[in-house]
């Protein structure tokens, strides 16, 4: 119990750090970003961002116990390779989409005339 505990406030220091040095080195770039737009306020945290973060937070955190238990019983790896498997190979395919339907995107506004018979559906991309 004690090695469960240690783990868990061992990531979410891991991401408070993480997230700090990442403020710390974008805050001179952001200053200067919003001086250059007369503005004198940060903006609001973005809803998504943190969203995500919890999200992330709690896949790490099972991660985790997940490897723990792997090493106790060698018979769950299977499902710990599918607990890694499963998000990364959605990712990847909606990365994979999105890239898809920006580079249709710039081949339709980079050349206007090739394409101009070519209807660009972005509802209708598939991987």
């Amino acid at each position: 119990m004690k090695y469960l505990l240690c783990g868990i406030l061992g990531i979410i220091l891991g991401f408070l750090v993480f997230y700090l040095l990442f403020r710390i080195a974008n805050k001179n770039r952001l200053y200067r970003k919003l001086k250059a737009e007369g503005k004198k306020k940060l903006p609001k945290p973005n809803f998504t961002k943190a969203v995500l973060v919890a999200v992330l937070f709690t896949y790490f955190v099972g991660l985790y116990i997940g490897i723990k238990v792997t090493l106790i019983d060698y018979s769950q790896f299977g499902v710990l390779a599918t607990y890694i498997a499963t998000p990364t190979t959605t990712v990847i395919a909606l990365y994979c989409w999105k890239a898809k339907a920006e580079n249709i995107i710039k081949i339709k506004q980079g050349y206007p005339e090739e394409t101009k018979d070519i209807p660009v559906d972005l509802n209708n991309i598939t991987v």
